[in-house]
């Protein structure tokens, strides 16, 4: 997903809706930071997906209208996706 060879959907996605972090109020938020700060200090300034858990909704039109990170409530991505099919 991320890298040499990734997918240009990918690159796409990722150029329209950068990584705005994870709910720090989730049970893995810690985990996730410990872990991908090990990785890379700077982690949270690239737009890199994290995770394969995270997801991207695309309007009817083909805009990208938002980023879900692994630890966005379902309940947040559900209402999006409500609000775009209005």
């Amino acid at each position: 997903m991320n890298g040499e060879g990734e997918s240009p959907l990918f690159a796409y996605l990722k150029e329209k809706q950068g990584f705005q972090g994870f709910d720090s109020e989730h049970p893995i938020d810690k985990l996730l930071d410990d872990m991908l700060k090990k990785q890379d200090p700077d982690y949270a300034q690239s737009a890199d997906i994290k995770w394969n858990f995270t997801k991207f909704l695309v309007s009817r039109k083909g805009q990208v209208v938002a980023r879900f990170e692994p630890t966005a409530p379902i309940t947040e991505v559900e209402q999006a996706v409500k609000r775009e099919l209005e």
